[in-house]
This record gives structure tokens, sequence and C-alpha cells, in this order.
């Protein structure tokens, strides 16, 4: 059985993924919060503005790369 994957981890999987594609100027919150099927309220409990959202991703791509 596989484990679900939690809100956090499907945030920065989305956002990661939308940054890359479409740019992190083109890419809202809203269309984060729809690609990755959570709330917004998700999101700001998990990151305080998008900017924070922003340094999680690259965190997480920095960290698998060392």
């Amino acid at each position: 059985m596989m484990t679900p994957v939690r809100a956090r981890d499907r945030l920065l999987i989305a956002a990661g993924e939308l940054f890359y594609h479409e740019g992190l100027t083109a890419t809202g919150v809203d269309r984060v919060v729809r690609a990755a099927g959570v709330s917004k309220p998700t999101l700001y409990a998990h990151f305080r503005s998008k900017g924070d959202l922003v340094a999680a991703v690259l965190d997480q791509r920095h960290a698998r790369r060392v």
C-alpha cells in the first residue's frame, strides 16, 4: 500500500514543476494549490508567503544535488 503524499510535499512538487515550466512570476499561489490539490489555507499553514515556498523548493533541489 502506498503512503499518501503529505500536503507539504505535494505543494513542493507542484510548485517546483510549475516554477520550472511557467516561471516564478507567472505562477501564482492559486495555480500551485490547484495543482497540489490542497487549499490556500493549507499552503499558508506550511509557508508564510510565496517567497518562502520558492525558497523551500530551491532548498529541496539543492539538498538533492549535494
